[in-house]
């Protein structure tokens, strides 16, 4: 071989080198990459266009939201019907976050999105502290904004003389009865969908009276208690609740004493009540409607509910897990025969539908709640955005003009939305990176079990899991409430008059008077077209009296 053969076979080998080498260190380098920045937790979504870099659009979206306002009219109509969005724990953060995470879904990236309820015409915000507490919890609330009472934390039913867990200062007097009972007096159907326990708090606050809310069932009374009914005996046995034409969530545990359960639907041991008594309240409630010769109907599956000739029936028992219902991603992910929030809505409407004088019904998000007090803030939107799948039912199957719907929450959490991800990030996963380079995610809580003792290299943790845990600032084995206002959002008859910062225990009044029931029975003048203050009537009839 001659040396310029030679030469250049010495040099092809060089460059082959070279190129092993730069190949390997770029691999080294894009490997540190990957370790120091999880890029699976800062996916982007796109905007939707370019225009919003002008400021043509922005002048146009304005222009155009100027409008609606200028041309909105007054809806004074009596709501034949009230329907009543309850998401427990929906703080505003939450509301924020699960707009963005509903837009996520659809691969847009999320902030100019609306939720169902964001695009109602009339928002307000509620005072949530209690009659003891700062910051309160789902039984105390339930009684302002079901009752129109605000009472003592952990009460449920009943005005603040009575004190929690004294079971023998609950007495008639102090007896605080909700809107379900002044639509019932009313003659109008009821009903209460939620995704916890029948006999949790916010369903409960619409038809039990207790000194403690977790009273949910015989196993859970102290001793000395024993003459007083527990609440899912108050829900069979007692008004309002034995009327209660539609009823459905979970629960069956605290409602019969022979519950067995399964790996998909396991009885709950930690927070649940077992029943002692040896009763099975289910089949009580489907013998007494049997003897006041009512249709009816008991279900326990998603399948018997679809399957339901809803025409046919007049009231209906649906229990459809020992404890809370599933969260909606594992009736998805499992194909669990459990109905969602959206389809347990539309077939409530159904049958409640059919009363010729109206009805009330409030659906409660529960889950919302559960998932923030495990600082699992992907289930907390998830379970939102499943309840304005409901409420999306709920506006397709009423009209605007004789229904009421509100939507408001019970109380905040601590979840706050921080940092300054760049617009799209995707809003499970990270905010940045602080003064030592650890992430952090844009969701994270004043306290919880997400707490630890050292700042975390979450780097390796994917945020976007159905458990992750987020970082938590103070260690709490649950998360706490928050003692934030809450919003309010309405439409339909009336709903103008959510228009500022209320107390919280002004929304039942205003449910009331918008439609002619409870204390506000004799306040409408008009049939079913117009709602009248009757101290108008009265200005009304004095000044035409002068006149004349």
């Amino acid at each position: 071989m001659g040396r310029g053969k030679l030469r250049l076979v010495i040099e092809g080998k060089m460059r082959l080198y070279l190129r092993l080498v730069v190949a390997l260190a770029a691999m080294s380098m894009l490997s540190q990459l990957c370790l120091s920045t999880p890029l699976y937790q800062v996916r982007r979504f796109k905007k939707k266009s370019n225009e919003e870099q002008t400021q043509i659009y922005w002048k146009k979206i304005a222009d155009e939201e100027l409008t609606r306002a200028i041309r909105m009219k007054r809806n004074t109509n009596v709501a034949k019907n009230v329907i009543l969005f309850l998401g427990d724990g929906m703080s505003i953060p939450t509301i924020t976050a699960g707009r963005i995470y509903k837009g996520q879904q659809f691969s847009r990236s999320g902030e100019e999105g609306w939720l169902n309820f964001e695009q109602f015409p009339h928002v307000g915000l509620a005072k949530t502290y209690n009659v003891n507490k700062q910051v309160s919890d789902s039984a105390s609330t339930a009684t302002a904004y079901l009752g129109g009472v605000k009472t003592n934390y952990k009460t449920l039913g009943v005005d603040a003389s009575a004190i929690y867990q004294d079971c023998h200062s609950v007495t008639d007097d102090n007896k605080v009865y909700s809107i379900v009972k002044w639509a019932q007096d009313a003659g109008k159907r009821t009903g209460v969908v939620t995704s916890t326990r029948v006999t949790h708090a916010t369903p409960a606050g619409t038809y039990a009276h207790v000194a403690d809310r977790d009273w949910e069932c015989d196993g859970n009374l102290p001793e000395g208690c024993d003459s007083m009914k527990d609440i899912a005996r108050q829900l069979v046995e007692d008004e309002p609740g034995a009327s209660i034409n539609v009823v459905m969530g979970g629960g069956y545990q605290s409602l019969t004493s022979n519950a067995t359960g399964t790996e998909d639907d396991p009885l709950d041991d930690e927070y649940g009540c077992t029943r002692l008594d040896g009763r099975n309240l289910t089949q009580d409630w489907v013998n007494a409607k049997k003897k006041s010769g009512v249709n009816h109907a008991f279900v326990r599956t998603k399948s018997d509910l679809l399957a339901l000739d809803t025409s046919n029936v007049d009231y209906l028992l649906g229990i459809f897990a020992n404890g809370h219902l599933q969260y909606e991603h594992e009736k998805r992910d499992k194909k669990l025969n459990v109905p969602t929030l959206a389809s347990m809505t539309k077939v409530a409407l159904e049958v409640l539908s059919q009363g010729s004088e109206g009805y009330f019904l409030l659906v409660e998000g529960g889950r919302i709640d559960h998932a923030h007090h495990d600082t699992m803030a992907h289930r907390a939107l998830d379970e939102l955005v499943a309840m304005d799948d409901a409420i999306g039912v709920a506006i397709k199957m009423t009209n605007e003009r004789d229904t009421l719907i509100v939507v408001t929450a019970d109380h905040a959490h601590t979840m706050s939305f921080s940092g300054y991800p760049d617009r799209g990030q995707e809003i499970t996963g990270l905010a940045g990176f602080d003064e030592e380079g650890f992430p952090y995610t844009t969701l994270m809580y004043a306290n919880g079990p997400g707490f630890n003792d050292t700042r975390p290299n979450i780097t390796a943790e994917d945020s976007r899991d159905w458990e992750y845990t987020q970082l938590a600032a103070v260690p709490k084995d649950s998360e706490t409430h928050g003692g934030d206002d809450v919003a309010i959002y309405a439409r339909g008859p009336m709903a103008h008059l959510f228009h500022g910062l209320h107390e919280q225990n002004y929304i039942p009044f205003m449910m009331a008077y918008t439609s002619c029931i409870g204390d506000y029975k004799d306040h409408c003048h008009g049939g079913a077209e117009k709602a009248v203050p009757a101290l108008t009537l009265i200005l009304l009839a004095v000044s035409t009296w002068i006149l004349s």
